[in-house]
């Protein structure tokens, strides 16, 4: 895995506190990673095989985790669900830099973690809107994500 890539996945590793929030990050993680690289899979996922931006990677995989926590049917705490969408976007992003050949820069590791902040915080706030949920927003982006971090010329 790219260097930098890992740091970040390590970092993500060592957070999870409690046993019932490093159970559910590690299921994520895990049915994640199997259906984003399961050879029975693996083709229809088109923002994998070649992202068009950032945003576009970052919603597959919490398109793919809204997908794993429904089936799982539990209800998943916010640490264990930002911590896999980390893990695996790292992942992802991993992968189409190695088969697409695209640099993997500290700026685009950085804004895939700031997206993922985001979309997490637009979670947070639809759930907040819905009755009888009570979640804390995240802290709010300080910049908007850029677009077109990914593309075959490497940045």
């Amino acid at each position: 895995m790219n260097p930098l890539l890992k740091n970040v996945v390590d970092s993500v590793d060592q957070i999870a506190s409690d046993p019932a929030s490093k159970e559910q990050y590690d299921r994520i993680v895990l049915a994640g990673k199997k259906i984003m690289f399961d050879k029975a899979t693996h083709d229809k996922i088109s923002w994998l095989q070649n992202p068009e931006d950032l945003s576009v990677l970052v919603n597959g995989v919490f398109d793919l985790i809204t997908i794993i926590t429904e089936l799982g049917g539990k209800d998943v705490q916010n640490d264990p669900l930002h911590g896999a969408a980390v893990v695996l976007t790292m992942e992802a992003l991993d992968f189409a830099g190695r088969v697409n050949e695209i640099e993997i820069t500290e700026e685009v590791a950085q804004a895939a973690v700031q997206a993922i902040d985001e979309k997490m915080s637009e979670l947070n706030q639809g759930a907040a809107s819905a009755p009888m949920q009570e979640t804390q927003p995240m802290s709010e982006p300080e910049a908007p994500m850029p677009q077109g971090l990914i593309d075959s010329k490497g940045m």
